[in-house]
């Protein structure tokens, strides 16, 4: 007699897993709008059947590889700010939140989508932790007066917020060279700029 569950919990991790994992790597080449469950599933190895198990439709897939990816980015902003290789905590976390953009920007994208943003308070709940990890990182940091550090840490918020906007309206979801160039060398001058 098998007494074992039917679905353990590190089996639904793993299908689950599996889903998020292979939608991250087609969202690149695909993008949200082509991007379709059936080869989600095919790309991970699984069951159409598993994927609808864990995911009612591609949107609620979506809203789990977003969150996930907020996940991710604050896990980097906590991590980077005890790297020397950085010349001040803001440094640090602008590096993990502009270089979280940088080298996953459909990822990004899909993280500061208005549509799942404004349907969704889980998002929006997991965009809130991540933003209060890197508004830590500013008042960490020392440069900025204790009555400006909330401001400062919504401005840069919102600068990212509006390049995942930019990087959502291109048609490969990726910042054209000269156009990325720009923004990383802008943001970069205002950050590493003190007093």
């Amino acid at each position: 007699m098998n007494l074992r569950p039917k679905n353990p919990a590190h089996e639904i991790h793993s299908v689950k897993a599996k889903a998020l994992s292979a939608a991250a790597e087609l969202l690149v080449t695909h993008g949200v709008d082509d991007l379709n469950l059936r080869a989600i599933a095919e790309k991970a190895g699984i069951g159409i059947a598993s994927i609808y198990h864990y995911f009612a439709n591609k949107e609620e897939l979506l809203l789990n590889l977003a969150v996930m990816g907020f996940g991710d980015l604050r896990r980097n902003i906590i991590r980077f700010q005890d790297k020397p290789e950085f010349p001040s905590r803001v440094a640090a976390g602008a590096r993990a939140y502009f270089g979280f953009a940088d080298a996953r920007p459909a990822l990004f994208s899909l993280m500061f989508s208005e549509r799942l943003l404004a349907r969704h308070e889980t998002l929006r709940t997991a965009e809130h932790q991540t933003f209060l990890a890197y508004q830590a990182v500013i008042e960490a940091d020392g440069r900025f007066p204790e009555a400006v550090q909330g401001r400062v840490a919504v401005a840069l918020w919102a600068l990212g917020r509006g390049i995942a906007a930019i990087i959502s309206s291109q048609p490969d979801r990726t910042l054209p060279p000269e156009l990325s160039a720009q923004i990383w060398s802008g943001a970069a001058y205002l950050i590493n700029r003190s007093e």
